[in-house]
């Protein structure tokens, strides 16, 4: 019998509107490493993000209408354009540490979604010699144990990484552009990193801490970190804020934080690894052009400062690039690991049971106004500006009137030391 109302057992469904869902068909088609997500995991996000539950036959429907591009139907990427967009990312990586699966996820984040057999055969063309010298042949020699745990938001791994600090750039005091971030451990999704003035500070970390909270609006389950003594204060916020949010919770069964060895806190350094190859080297690599050109004095105070001026804000966009390149990129299936794989990590952390049917998000909500009160007690907005920016907003406001007088270039890798020597110039005869 013919179905006059066109409805069905499955009820009337609430589509989002068209943009919304083309940010989303966008958003998969970057994980994998440019390769998207599968549909069963398309379908899992869309009920998770909407709370949309369709069948697969109505997704192709979805994505055909709103004309949705896939590695597969790259529409208007002719075979001079992809070779020109891996040229243009592999420009930034002047130490030639990214290989096939960097490259495409660079260029996926950015739009461009390439077959991966394309991008190999573009890398061997222009970068070969590459190849051979990205070849791992060594093993830490630690024994490593495979680590589990419930979900999202359980465990989250902490550190600082100073390959860019002053001891590791050996510039001259107060050049240092050291790093601090966080790992989830089930789905190695990096909800944060940041450069910042000084790692060893516990006021610094804290004040950290507590932007990370008030970005996500939650906590963790767990902090993870090395035994170093900047942890105190940020500990101590993470035990308030769970105390009074999740009081079910006690110390004794459920620690708030666990301190290990460097070496033993391997969900986190073994990223710094991952991001020493994709950006460290490459951000090294150019600080040193000016230290080696001659360029930068390190006993000239005007120097030290426009570096502290320019320097950081450059270092932190290659940081939130190679962090969307992480969450999206696939990692790779790892049958001894007791922990997911073989998706993204975003994938992991926006819908872990599309993975493990049994993970839970263990994210603790928490009270805005204890935010507020423990930000207060760290000294307030004031002390956190003064602890989290590089230089003071005086001069602040003079270099970047110096880069309006220049027309406000683009600062990259490559022009970073250009713009130094001329804002150096203007201040100077100031």
């Amino acid at each position: 019998m013919t179905n006059l109302d066109g409805r069905n057992q499955w009820g009337e469904k609430e589509y989002p509107k068209d943009a919304a869902l083309y940010a989303a068909f966008e958003q998969y088609a970057k994980e994998n490493s440019g390769s998207g997500l599968k549909a069963e995991e398309q379908l899992v996000r869309l009920k998770s993000e909407f709370g949309l539950d369709i069948r697969r036959s109505k997704l192709y429907e979805l994505r055909k209408r709103l004309s949705v591009k896939s590695v597969r139907k790259n529409i208007g990427s002719s075979a001079q354009e992809q070779v020109q967009a891996v040229l243009d990312v592999k420009a930034n990586d002047l130490a030639g540490k990214w290989g096939v699966a960097q490259v495409r996820q660079r260029l996926a984040n950015q739009g461009t979604l390439i077959k991966r057999d394309n991008v190999r055969q573009i890398l061997h063309d222009h970068f070969d010699l590459e190849f051979e010298k990205r070849f791992v042949g060594h093993m830490d020699g630690l024994r490593r144990i495979p680590l589990d745990c419930l979900g999202p938001w359980h465990q989250e791994h902490l550190d600082g990484h100073e390959k860019l600090a002053e001891q590791a750039l050996r510039m001259g005091e107060g050049v240092s552009l050291p790093i601090y971030g966080g790992k989830d451990q089930y789905s190695s999704f990096v909800p944060y990193l940041r450069v910042l003035p000084n790692v060893r500070c516990a006021r610094t970390i804290a004040h950290a801490f507590l932007d990370f909270v008030e970005e996500y609006g939650c906590i963790p389950l767990q902090l993870t970190t090395d035994k170093g003594s900047e942890i105190g204060e940020m500990v101590r916020c993470h035990e308030r804020l769970r105390l009074n949010a999740a009081p079910e919770f006690t110390i004794e069964r459920w620690p708030a934080a666990i301190q290990v060895q460097s070496k033993h806190n391997t969900p986190i350094e073994g990223f710094w690894r991952w991001k020493r190859a994709g950006e460290g080297h490459s951000i090294k690599s150019a600080i040193f052009i000016g230290k080696d050109a001659g360029l930068f004095n390190p006993n000239n105070h005007m120097h030290v400062q426009v570096f502290r001026w320019l320097w950081p804000p450059l270092v932190q966009e290659r940081l939130d690039e190679f962090r969307e390149y992480w969450n999206n990129h696939r990692l790779s299936p790892q049958k001894h690991k007791l922990l997911p794989s073989g998706t993204s990590p975003r994938q992991m952390w926006l819908a872990p049971e599309s993975v493990r049917a049994n993970a839970r998000n263990c994210s603790i909500s928490v009270d805005t106004n204890l935010v507020r009160q423990l930000r207060e007690e760290l000294g307030g907005a004031e002390e956190r500006e003064r602890l989290m920016n590089f230089v003071d907003a005086e001069f602040k406001a003079a270099a970047d009137d110096a880069l309006g007088q220049l027309g406000y270039p683009i600062i990259t890798l490559s022009s970073a030391w250009d713009v130094f020597v001329a804002v150096v110039d203007i201040l100077t005869h100031v």
